[in-house]
């Protein structure tokens, strides 16, 4: 699972995989911080240990590729075994993959709720015109509870197909 720096700083998430209940997943996602930011070592990413989850699971520890390319970082990850990534947050890194056309799947939560201003969940993709818009097509929509989940794939460009 992967975020960038700022959404680490700003969020301070844990990128844990957790029960209904709180409870810790025996089975943990590799933690992945893209930038060149340094964390604070109080940081909620660093707070857990194999004790968390019990029966001797290890978490593995996070880790940080200090670099704002994306192929550079996903190349990094390719030579460890990685080959699929959550891209859980960060606008800029989220546009960074898109650009790249790196992304294979959109999954979006709508909640019935207004914010009205803050920070966007994607940054400049690079498109200018209506013609160029990115379009997806919606392979599933799901309620879980008050919110909807939308899973979309990219609709190839007419230069793609």
């Amino acid at each position: 699972i992967m975020i960038g720096t700022g959404t680490a700083l700003a969020d301070d998430p844990t990128l844990t995989a957790r029960h209904e209940d709180g409870s810790l997943y025996a089975d943990q996602p590799l933690r992945v911080v893209v930038g060149r930011r340094d964390l604070p070592a109080q940081a909620r990413i660093h707070a857990y240990s194999h004790d968390d989850v019990g029966d001797g699971q290890a978490v593995l520890p996070p880790c940080q590729l200090r670099t704002g390319d994306v192929a550079e970082a996903l190349s990094e990850l390719h030579t460890a075994g990685v080959r699929r990534v959550l891209l859980e947050g960060g606008p800029r890194l989220a546009s960074a993959m898109w650009r790249a056309g790196c992304v294979e799947e959109v999954v979006a939560y709508l909640a019935p709720a207004l914010l009205g201003s803050g920070a966007a969940a994607v940054g400049d993709l690079g498109i200018t015109t209506m013609v160029d818009t990115a379009r997806l097509d919606i392979t599933e929509v799901t309620q879980i509870g008050p919110d909807v989940r939308i899973t979309a794939h990219p609709r190839p460009t007419p230069q793609e197909d």
